[in-house]
């Protein structure tokens, strides 16, 4: 897959995919590992759920900032790179929306209120705002780049942003009693992200 074209402009926007990976491996490993950490700590499915997201995310991405990587070095984006990286992205969307929705449906089972996470709602609000930046920028260059994996990485972003979005929401609606709202929240994100995978890599398959 070579450049669009061969001037430095095409240079460029494979450098910024380059850096959007970089960045989002960065901050997905900081925030995922607090977030799983904080999660268990305060019993909180949606909160775990959105760092099992994140470590995932930062896989997608590394694979990413290597293929990114390669091609500047080359100037030729590689086919076997841009389909092992999907295909990374693409399962990992599928595994966290199996394990956030079965998580989710464990919890209502088993019902039980959890405690709330101050630092946790501090990580949960910050990532809302972060991710859906990233989950743009990835998508826009995406586009322009021709990445289909790239594109499927803004998803799973996305998805974690929805994911930090609900778990603030989670927090506020435990705090008046109503402690299915967090579980809930999971199974709805789940189920979301486990569609976008499914449909990403049927979307990978047909190419």
């Amino acid at each position: 897959m070579p450049f669009s074209d061969a001037t430095e402009s095409g240079r460029s926007l494979v450098r910024a995919a380059f850096v959007v990976s970089v960045l989002s491996i960065v901050w997905t490993v900081l925030t995922g590992c607090a977030a799983v950490a904080l999660g268990v700590m305060s019993g909180s499915v949606v909160l775990v759920a959105f760092g099992a997201v994140g470590a995932l995310d930062a896989l997608g991405s590394a694979a990413l900032a290597h293929h990114f990587r390669h091609g500047l070095r080359h100037d030729v984006l590689s086919q076997d790179l841009e389909r092992l990286a999907h295909r990374i992205v693409t399962i990992g969307l599928v595994v966290v929306g199996v394990a956030a929705v079965f998580g989710g449906v464990l919890r209502l089972w088993l019902g039980g209120a959890r405690a709330s996470s101050d630092a946790g709602t501090v990580v949960a609000g910050s990532s809302v705002v972060v991710l859906i930046v990233l989950a743009r920028r990835k998508v826009v260059l995406a586009r322009k780049v021709g990445s289909p994996a790239l594109r499927s990485d803004g998803h799973l972003s996305a998805v974690g942003a929805a994911q930090a979005a609900v778990t603030l929401v989670g927090t506020l609606t435990a705090l008046v009693g109503w402690h299915g709202a967090d579980p809930t929240a999971a199974v709805a994100v789940g189920a979301v992200a486990f569609s976008v995978g499914v449909q990403s890599w049927r979307g990978e398959s047909t190419r």
